[in-house]
Formats: C-alpha cells, structure tokens, sequence
C-alpha cells in the first residue's frame, strides 16, 4: 500500500523503461551513526534480459543537491564485495561525497542481489568455518548445494555485466546524459566494465583501491598480503620501540601460525555483536582473518606485532576476539551468495587448479575448493573478452594506498597502461581504500569539477606511517 503522506514524488518515464517512483527517504546503514536525506524508489527490471518473465526490483537512492546551479552529471556510487550495497555503503564513505552535493545529485543503487535489490545471502554458523574451508570435508558441499536451492534466483544472472545493463536502465529513467562513476575495490571492476560497456554514458572515473579487468579475484590476495605484512614488520624492525618490545614478529607470526596448524586453541570469548559470551575453536584461518582485516588500515596495521605477540605469549585472546568481530562485520555488510554467483562466472574460471604456494595464508587447497564450489554452483563462465584490459579516454582518477593488502598500486599502474587521460595518486602510510583519508575528499571533489584540471596534491604530503602500539594504551611517544 502507497502513503497516504508524501510531501513530494517523482516520476521518471523513458521509453522502454518502467516509470520510476522516488518518494521521500533517509538512509544510514544500521549502527552507522548516520541518517542522510534522500529520495527512495525501487526499478523493476528482467532477472534474464533474454526472457524477462521474471523481474526484480532495484533498490535506489537519490541524495539530492539543492543549488540552483546543480549539474545533471551525478556522481554514482559502485559499492564493493561483491557483494556490498551501495546504499548502506554509502553511510561509512559518506565524507567524500558532502562538498560535491552543493552542485551534483548522489545516485546509490543497490547491485542486484545486493541490499535490498533481491539480496543473495545464506547464514554461516561460526562453528562451520573451519569445515567449510576443508576440501576433504562434506560440510561445504552441503552448506554451498542448501545455500543455492533456498535462493529465488537464477544465479547465472547475478554477474557484473548484468549489474551494469541495470546502472544503464536506471541512468535512462533519471534522465541522465551522462554521470561520474566513484567505484571502490571490486566497486572499480564495475567502473571499468561500465566503461567498456557504454562510454558514452560517462563523464569521469574514479577507481579507488583497483582490480584490474584482467585479474582473477582472489589469486593473487596470497602474494599482497605477504607483501604488506612483510613491509609492516619490516617497519616494526625499524622503529626501535617496536623492535625492543617484540623482536622478530615476523618469525612469531609463522610459528603461531603453524602452531595453530597443529593445534587449534579452544577460548571463550565475549561476541561483539551480542555481547555473550561464546566458546570458539581459533584455528589458523580465524588468525589469517584477523591479520588480514587489521592489514586493510593503518589504525589497526600498528596492532600486529603487539597481536602476535600476546598471542606467542599465551594470550590468543586479543586475536581471536579481532577476528571475531571481522567475521561478524564481513556476515553483515556481505550477501555471500552473490559474491560466489559473482566469483564462478568472472574469476574462477580463469583461476589455476591449484595453488603454488608452500604454506599458504589462505590454505595450499584454496583454489581447488574454489573451483569445486562452481562445480555445485549454477553459472556461465564470462566470454574471455571480459578479461581483455579496458582502454579509454575518459578522464580517469587512480587512488592506492602505499600497504594495500588488497589492491596494491602496482595494480592502478598495470590499469593505466591502456588508459590514455589516466592519473594515479599514491596515499603514503595508507590501506585499502584511501578516498576518506585526510585531504583526498578534496582532491576527489576538484577532479570532479574539472577532470581535465592539474590537481593540486600538495596535501597528501601530511601522510605518514602509522605508530606501532607497544601496548593496548596504544603507541609510546
């Protein structure tokens, strides 16, 4: 049933594409402190273009500028995962984007099955987490066969390019010539598929933390995060205060680490989530997890040698409780179900069997379960030509943290090759994705006003490596 009270409403009709609603609205993902005004409205569109039977509503936002001088190029959020909603996204990015809305719309449209545009998402029982990264166990099978029959999707539609046909259906019914694309991490797959897919639609790009078009998600997380955890330890070893209180933290990591191989330690620990108090079984991947996530920012990068430390030292506690609350975070904001439609169709298949890794983070059987849970998944490998790099002259901003445990510059610099009115900037000290960090919500909002403008990045010279915490009262001055 409609409200009977609406202050105001759009309607939006182009041709071949379904009127389009937008009422009155705020946004703010749940626990994020923030509740922003908007307009909401939902775009029906195919499941399957070929046989558009079945159709699924897209969930939208528009934040709206109110100068009278406002510009009809918004700029449009590309959330990442996959499998991350553009419209709760928006809540934790929401400092790059306040000084554009004096002259620009905000667009934030929920990726199919993502948010609330037919989410794909099936619970996990912490207590499964080990078994479902087990090749020789029947728990994955099971758990990965129940996820995908509960789902009311044919998940061979729930791919990147199908997400940007959808962007296109929307941008007609705003009545939008042409928009500036922010993607970020997988969210910059999505803007260079964009840019390969409909040039025309788009003004500029921003791709920040980037995936190049050409990579396989996941294959090389190994070689980054070792890069970045031997670069935060090669930082300890340099820091007198650091290397005083934990030595070579290095070696202690791997000698946990193995040492959990062995061994998983039983703990009982308060759930941040509901703070119960839960018995949990810290295995190496919970600690994989946990050293990972405190890699994405320098905040928590400074926590790692003092973690490994305690954990070497008979308190396991402190790790296991971090990782604990990544798990739970990664649960909330993830609808894992599109992440596997995403990762089968576009990236497994151009993934090796087997990993060449000796003691892998990640598992020495990752790639083969990968390849395994496709096997139950149903899916259409992407044509090749979706791994082709993409090559453009529409003005393009590059942004990369120095530590990226992720999406290392390296990777912008491989995007740039094909990219003829390109730049890249590198954020000194930083993580996985830098666009909130110190002044580069300035830089990003001037490259908007004028992408053809020499920016002005003196600023970024205020970055600096970030303080190693000797203790838990943090770093000593």
């Amino acid at each position: 049933m409609k409200k009977l009270l609406i202050t105001w409403v759009t309607w939006l009709t182009v041709a071949n594409v379904q009127a389009l609603e937008l009422e009155p609205c705020f946004i703010g993902a749940i626990g994020s402190g923030v509740s922003t005004a908007a307009e909401c409205g939902q775009l029906t569109v195919p499941e399957n273009r070929q046989n558009p039977d079945k159709t699924i509503d897209l969930n939208l936002a528009v934040i709206r500028s109110t100068s009278n001088e406002k510009l009809n190029d918004p700029l449009l959020l590309l959330a990442g995962g996959p499998g991350q909603g553009a419209v709760d996204t928006f809540a934790g990015i929401v400092k790059i984007f306040d000084a554009m809305l004096p002259l620009r719309d905000i667009v934030l449209v929920d990726q199919r099955g993502t948010g609330k545009s037919n989410p794909l998402r099936c619970e996990i029982d912490p207590d499964e987490y080990e078994a479902l990264s087990d090749m020789d166990s029947d728990a994955w099978k099971d758990w990965t066969k129940k996820c995908h029959q509960g789902l009311d999707a044919d998940t061979r539609y729930y791919t990147t390019t199908e997400a940007i046909n959808d962007l296109e259906a929307v941008r007609e019914a705003l009545e939008i010539e042409q928009w500036n694309l922010y993607g970020g991490s997988y969210g910059t797959r999505k803007a260079l598929t964009y840019m390969k897919m409909f040039p025309d639609s788009i003004r500029s790009v921003i791709l920040d933390a980037s995936v190049p078009q050409e990579q396989a998600l996941g294959v090389e997380h190994e070689t980054n995060l070792r890069n970045t955890l031997q670069q935060i330890f090669a930082l300890c070893e340099a820091d007198e205060a650091c290397q005083t209180a934990f030595g070579d933290a290095e070696q202690q990591l791997w000698k946990f680490l193995d040492q959990l191989k062995e061994a998983p330690i039983n703990l009982r620990i308060q759930n941040s989530s509901t703070g119960t108090f839960e018995d949990v079984l810290m295995t190496r991947e919970y600690a994989v997890i946990a050293m990972r996530m405190f890699a994405y920012s320098p905040e928590t990068m400074g926590l790692i040698p003092l973690m490994v430390s305690l954990a070497n030292h008979g308190q396991p506690e402190t790790m296991a409780a971090q990782a604990q609350m990544v798990m739970n975070s990664l649960n909330e904001g993830l609808n894992n179900a599109l992440e596997i439609s995403v990762s089968c169709a576009e990236d497994v298949p151009f993934m090796p069997k087997t990993s060449n890794t000796t003691n892998s983070l990640f598992g020495d059987e990752l790639f083969e379960l990968m390849h395994a849970r496709c096997e139950l998944w149903d899916s259409i490998a992407v044509d090749p030509s979706f791994k082709e790099p993409v090559v453009s002259d529409i003005p393009t901003l590059l942004l990369s943290g120095e530590y990226d445990p992720v999406t290392p510059p390296k990777n912008a610099e491989q995007i740039m090759q094909t990219l003829s009115n390109a730049q890249h900037l590198v954020a000194k000290g930083q993580g996985h994705i830098v666009g909130t960090r110190g002044c580069m919500p300035k830089i990003v909002t001037a490259f908007i006003k004028d992408p053809s403008k020499e920016l002005e990045t003196e600023c970024m010279n205020d970055f600096r490596d970030f303080s190693f915490f000797i203790n838990m009262n943090g770093p000593k001055e």
